[in-house]
C-alpha cells in the first residue's frame, strides 16, 4: 500500500515553495492549490472512516463476498476541503488588482474593482456549498425523490440570478436545417432559457446520482468529463478575446481542485473500495459540471459531454417515471462459481445426453432444461445466500437448483438425489478446505444483472420493454405461455452485463469508464469538426 502520508509531507513543502513563486499568476496559484487539496483530501478520507462509522454512517458492500461494512457519504469530505480551497483562492484572482492599485489613487473605486467577476465566482460556490448541504442531507435523512428534484433547483438560484443580472444572454442559434420553417437563424427563448439552463442544473446533479452503485463509477465519471472540460479550455485560452478566455479561466478554476479532490477519493473508492462516496459527492460533483455549463456559456458541449448519462437516464425512465416497477436498489448482483459447481453442470449434462439415445424426445427435452435452468436459477440463488463468502453456500445453491429443476421431470429422482449427496458431500469437505485456508480461493465472483418483475407494470411499460427487447437493450425472461415475467434492471451498468458476460466488478467499472473516455472524443469531434453542418 503506498505511504500517502510520507508522499503528503516531502510534497507539501514543494507545493508551498512553487505557490510562493508563482503568487502573481492566478493560474498557477490554483494549481498548486488544488494539488495541495487534492493531498488533504488524500489524507483525511481515511482519518475520518471510523468517526463516520461511529455516528452510523456506513454500508455493506453487497458486491463483495466477504461483504465489508465501509464508510458512507465520504464525498463530503473531498466537498469540504474543495470548499476550503476556493476560498482560499478568491484574493488570489484578484492579486493584480491590490499590487497595482494605490488605496489612495482616485482609480481604486468600485468602477475598477471587477466586482461582476466576483459576484459570478462567490454565487458559483453559493450553490455548490448549499447543494453539498442538501446532499449530506440526503446521505442521512434518505429523502424522497421529489426532493432530489426540487432541492437542486433552489441550489441553482444563484447562478441564475447572476447570469440575469451579469449577462442575460437568451437567445439561441437555430440549426441550418430549421431555419427555412422558422424564417431567421436565432431565436430568443427569453424565460424558457432560463427554464432550460435550471432544468439542466436539476439533470447534471441527479444523473451522476443514477449512474452508480458500484465501486468508483461515480467519481470516475466524473474525474473523466471534468479532464475533458479541463482539455477544452486549455486549448481555448489564449483565443485573443478577452470575455472569452475569462470563462475559460473561469471554468479551470473551479475544475482543477475539483479535478485534485476526486482523484484522491477515487484512490479510496476504486475497486476494492475502502469507504462509498454517497449521494453528497454525486450532487457536489453535479453541480460544479452545472455551474460551468451555465456561467462558462458551453451548457450544448456540457449536454454533449453527458450522452452516457442521457442514455441512462432515458433508458431507465420506464422505472423511474412508474410504468416499470422499480426497486429501492437497481444495482448489480453478485454470483459466485466454483470448480465444484462447474462439475456438478457437467456431470448432469453427461448424465442427460446418455439417457438421450434411449428416452423419448420429451424426455430428452426435459433432461435439457433441468441443465438450463440449473444454471439460470443457481446465479441468481446464489445471491441470496446467507454465506456468500463460502463455497459450500454456492454449491449448496447449485445442488439445490438441480433438484428442482428435476422434480416432475424425466430423469429418475434416484439419479438426481445421488448427484444432490455427492454435492453434498463434496461441498462439506470443500467448506472446511475453505476453512482452513482462510476461504474459497478458487471460487470467482461475477456480476450478473439484478431483475425487475413486470408484474403491476402499465401497458405503455410493457410496450417500451417490448421494443428494448426487440433492439436488443433488454434481458426479458418469459413463462411457458410466452408472457413477460421480468427484465433487467434498467440501467446501464445491468444493460452492460446483459450485452458483456461474467464481469466482475472492476472489469464493468472499467467498461463504464471507457464508454465515458470514448464519449469525450465522440462529443469534441462534433463539437470542433461537425458542428459547421448545423451551424455557420
Amino acid at each position: 500500500m503506498i505511504d500517502y502520508k510520507r508522499i503528503t509531507l516531502g510534497l507539501s513543502p514543494v507545493l508551498l515553495a512553487l505557490l510562493w513563486q508563482f503568487r502573481d499568476e492566478p493560474l498557477a496559484v490554483c494549481t498548486c492549490i488544488s494539488a495541495l487539496a487534492g493531498l488533504a483530501t488524500w489524507c483525511l478520507v481515511p482519518a475520518t472512516t471510523s468517526a463516520f462509522k461511529r455516528v452510523g454512517l456506513s454500508g455493506t458492500d453487497l458486491s463483495k463476498p466477504s461483504q465489508p461494512v465501509l464508510a458512507e457519504s465520504m464525498g463530503v469530505v473531498a466537498a469540504t476541503v474543495y470548499l476550503i480551497a476556493t476560498f482560499l483562492f478568491i484574493p488570489a484572482q484578484f492579486r493584480n488588482w491590490w499590487t497595482t492599485q494605490d488605496p489612495q489613487s482616485a482609480e481604486h473605486s468600485s468602477h475598477v474593482f471587477p466586482f461582476d467577476r466576483l459576484g459570478e465566482y462567490l454565487s458559483a460556490l453559493l450553490s455548490l456549498q448549499s447543494m453539498v448541504f442538501l446532499g449530506f442531507a440526503d446521505d442521512v435523512f434518505d429523502l424522497r425523490w421529489r426532493f432530489k428534484l426540487l432541492l437542486p433547483t433552489i441550489a441553482s438560484i444563484p447562478i441564475l440570478i447572476v447570469y440575469y443580472v451579469g449577462y442575460g444572454v437568451t437567445h439561441v442559434m437555430v440549426p441550418v436545417f430549421m431555419r427555412p420553417w422558422l424564417g431567421t437563424h436565432i431565436v430568443d427563448l427569453g424565460t424558457l432559457y432560463y427554464v432550460y439552463i435550471g432544468l439542466m442544473a436539476v439533470f447534471c446533479t441527479n444523473a451522476i446520482n443514477i449512474l452508480a452503485g458500484i465501486n468508483g463509477v461515480e467519481v470516475g465519471q466524473s474525474i473523466i468529463i471534468a479532464l475533458s472540460i479541463i482539455a477544452k479550455d486549455i486549448a481555448n485560452v489564449n483565443s485573443g478575446n478577452a470575455e472569452a478566455d475569462y470563462h475559460h479561466l473561469f471554468t479551470l478554476y473551479l475544475l482543477l481542485p475539483f479535478v485534485a479532490v476526486s482523484c484522491a477519493l477515487y484512490y479510496w473508492n476504486m475497486y476494492p473500495a475502502r469507504v462509498f462516496v454517497g449521494d453528497t459527492y454525486c450532487y457536489f460533483a453535479g453541480m460544479t459540471f452545472a455551474v460551468c455549463g451555465i456561467l462558462g456559456h458551453f451548457s450544448k458541449t456540457l449536454l454533449l459531454l453527458f450522452l452516457p448519462q442521457v442514455f441512462n437516464f432515458v433508458y431507465s425512465a420506464p422505472q423511474i417515471f412508474g410504468l416499470v416497477p422499480c426497486p429501492r436498489h437497481r444495482l448489480p448482483k453478485m454470483a459466485i462459481e466454483s470448480p465444484l459447481s462447474r462439475h456438478l453442470v457437467a456431470r448432469l449434462q453427461q448424465e442427460a445426453n446418455l439417457d438421450h439415445a434411449s428416452a423419448s424426445p420429451s424426455d430428452s427435452d426435459s433432461g435439457s432444461e433441468i441443465v438450463v435452468g440449473a444454471l439460470a436459477h443457481a446465479g441468481s440463488d446464489a445471491q441470496r445466500e446467507e454465506s456468500p463468502g463460502h463455497a459450500s453456500g454456492a454449491h449448496r445453491t447449485l445442488s439445490t437448483a438441480m433438484l428442482s429443476f428435476a422434480k416432475g421431470k424425466s430423469l429418475k429422482s434416484t439419479k438426481a438425489e445421488s448427484i444432490a449427496a455427492g454435492s453434498r458431500s463434496r461441498s462439506r469437505s470443500s467448506s472446511t478446505r475453505g476453512s482452513m485456508s482462510g476461504g474459497s480461493m478458487n471460487s470467482t465472483a461475477y456480476m450478473v444483472p439484478s431483475r425487475a418483475s413486470l408484474e403491476g407494470a402499465k401497458p405503455l411499460g410493457l410496450t417500451i420493454i417490448r421494443l428494448y427487447e426487440l433492439i436488443g437493450i433488454a434481458d426479458v425472461e418469459r413463462d411457458e405461455q410466452g408472457s413477460m415475467v421480468s427484465v433487467n434492471n434498467l440501467t446501464l451498468l445491468n444493460l452492460v452485463l446483459v450485452r458483456c458476460d461474467r464481469l466482475n466488478e472492476s472489469q464493468l467499472n472499467n467498461r463504464i469508464l471507457l464508454i465515458q473516455v470514448l464519449n469525450s472524443v465522440l462529443a469534441f469531434i462534433i463539437r470542433y469538426r461537425l458542428s459547421h453542418l448545423f451551424y455557420f
